[in-house]
Order: structure tokens, then sequence, then C-alpha cells
């Protein structure tokens, strides 16, 4: 008779053990969610980052492709501020760079370049990065941030453009 009762009474859970079980799936899933937000936003900045090496890429291109030598004729882009930025290049192939075109950064939480303001990337004949006097430069890293992190766009001296994806948040 006493095993019989026994039986019975390992049947089941408890209440207690139910909730507790059900508290810690709850932990578990929000440290789950808050994971998978962070690695969105990380992945949001990565993109955003190489967008803009991109752009880079392809003024550099254009201007040795144009074999541009005069500064004005030179492809470039322009940060106008943390959100905004410009790019002119030759897409139309004439010899002459095209009215600038304006661009943002995809609206995103706290999504932004880092200053100081405004920044301009000139590229000669050679991919290399110039100042308006024809002067080689090799700017510092452009960082694109959130409030997660930041990815950094660097010129190397050749004037390649490379995106390093992940820089920790201080």
């Amino acid at each position: 008779m006493i095993v019989s009762i026994e039986k019975s009474r390992a049947r089941g859970f408890s209440l207690l053990e139910l909730v507790i079980v059900v508290a810690m799936i709850g932990v578990i899933s929000g440290f789950a969610i808050v994971s998978f937000v962070r690695a969105s936003r990380t992945v949001d900045r990565t993109k955003t980052a190489v967008e803009l090496a991109n752009y880079l890429k392809q003024a550099r291109v254009d201007s040795m492709r144009r074999n541009a030598k005069d500064p004005s004729q030179m492809a470039q882009v322009k940060v106008f501020n943390r959100r905004f930025y410009s790019l002119a290049i030759d897409g139309d192939n004439d010899g002459q760079l095209d009215i600038p075109l304006v661009m943002s950064l995809p609206e995103g939480p706290g999504m932004e370049i880092s200053g100081p303001f405004p920044k301009t990337f000139i590229f000669d004949w050679l991919g290399q990065t110039v100042d308006s006097q024809n002067q080689r430069v090799t700017p510092p890293p452009m960082v694109v941030g959130n409030g997660d992190g930041a990815s950094a766009i660097k010129f190397e001296i050749d004037g390649k453009i490379v995106v390093v994806p992940a820089l920790k948040a201080k």
C-alpha cells in the first residue's frame, strides 16, 4: 500500500515546479531576443559601412578610369554631417562629373557617421586620396556607428578602401 502512494506522488509536477520552468524559459528567451536584436543592429551597421565604402570605391575607380588629373574633375564623396553624404562621379561617361547624388544613411536607431564635418574624399588618376590642391593625403578612418558599436572605413596608403566591420562601443 505504501508503494502505491509513493508512485502517485511521483506522477506530476507541482505548481511551483511549473512556475520555475516557465520563468527559466522566459529568461532564456529574453537573452535570445536581446542577442538577436544586437546582432541585427551589428549587421545593419556593417552593411551601411560597406555601402558607403562601395561609393568611395566607385569614386576611386571613376577617377582612375577617366585619368582625372584636375581636382575639379576628380570623383569625390563628401560627407556633410552625421547622416548625409554625396557622390560625384561621371556616371553618364561624358567626361564631366555629374551633379552630385545626395544620399542619407538608412533610418536606424543611432546610425551615424562620426565627425568632424564636412569631410571630402577626392581621388586622383592613380586612385590616391588627395586634397583640393591635389596633394596626396591619407585620411583618417571614417567611422559608422550605432549604440552597439562601430564599423570603420580605412584608407590604405595605396588608395584602397577597407571596411573593419566590428569595433566595440565604449
